[in-house]
């Protein structure tokens, strides 16, 4: 039986990470154990990273709560906030997720569809007939984790599908690749007629109700952008590459990453299209052994 679950966001409390610091509750009136149990969780995790920043957002029935550690640039001291813009890295793929899905309901393209339908270009290749399903679930015959270094504009990423050859049979094995899911989020975005960008920003966000979650942080919002840093302490921020809007391309605030979390556990006030396809988001696909495993969420600053 085939169980594996196109990547979703399935947690509670959204940990955006930037790579210690002091609390910030934002709502004065939480209640002391939520601090206690933060500080628990996050405080040994930034001395043993050497996390300059963090942005943590926890929901309870009715009621949100921020609680903001240390700093979102080194250089300038500013403080993280709940309005903080961090990469989210891997947990982007959850919202590519989710814009098939919505693709899906309103008719648009199965998932059950052959992944040339949309783009011709792969037609008589390897992944001619790869549906969109077996590229969400990274199941596609192997695509490996990352493109090669060379793959590093539009036309080499189609020479580089059409030469590819599959290691396993299609459905057999799952591999997680950024290969697949990018390409995943390509065609998807392909069947809606628009770039991908665009319909993220113009569309999806903004059904969620998130008015601080971008591709492209805009001007007027870069200041409340933090940065990473690497090991030797440089001020550092996700490098661009092939398909790395639809992999990791997303950067969010924590009070827009807990409204995605909350649309998740109950999106009732949302529209009706969006509500089946969050829904439909949380189905799984194989399985494995004698028991179900849901897709791993990674969060990470996407380098």
């Amino acid at each position: 039986m085939r169980k594996i679950s196109v990547p979703k966001l399935g947690i509670i409390a959204a940990a955006l990470r930037l790579c210690g610091g002091d609390l910030y509750a934002a709502d004065s009136g939480h209640p002391t154990e939520f601090e206690h149990i933060v500080n628990e969780a996050i405080r040994p995790v930034m001395e043993e990273n050497n996390v300059a920043g963090m942005a943590v957002a926890v929901t309870v029935p009715g009621k949100r709560y921020f609680f903001n550690y240390g700093v979102a640039s080194k250089e300038s001291g500013r403080k993280v906030n709940e309005d903080t813009i961090f990469e989210i890295g891997s947990v982007s793929k959850t919202f590519t997720a989710t814009l098939a899905y919505y693709a899906q309901a309103r008719g648009v393209l199965s998932l059950s569809d052959n992944a040339s339908k949309y783009w011709p270009s792969l037609a008589g290749s390897s992944l001619d007939k790869v549906s969109l399903l077996d590229l969400g679930t990274y199941a596609a015959g192997g695509l490996p984790l990352q493109f090669p270094d060379e793959v590093n504009d539009h036309e080499k990423m189609i020479a580089y599908y059409r030469s590819w050859r599959p290691t396993y049979p299609v459905g057999t094995h799952r591999l997680y690749s950024k290969p697949s899911i990018g390409l995943f989020g390509y065609l998807v975005a392909r069947s809606m007629g628009e770039p991908f960008k665009n319909l993220m920003e113009g569309k999806l966000f903004p059904m969620l109700g998130l008015s601080h979650t971008y591709i492209t942080v805009p001007e007027d919002q870069m200041g409340n952008y933090a940065y990473g840093y690497s090991k030797d302490e440089k001020p550092i921020r996700v490098a661009s590459g092939v398909l790395d809007s639809e992999t990791y391309g997303v950067k969010t605030t924590a009070a827009d990453m807990i409204r995605f979390v909350e649309a998740n556990i109950d999106g009732v006030r949302l529209d009706e299209t969006l509500q089946r396809a969050i829904t439909a988001t949380h189905t799984g696909y194989f399985r494995v052994g004698a028991r179900f495993r849901m897709g791993d969420v990674c969060l990470s600053n996407g380098s």
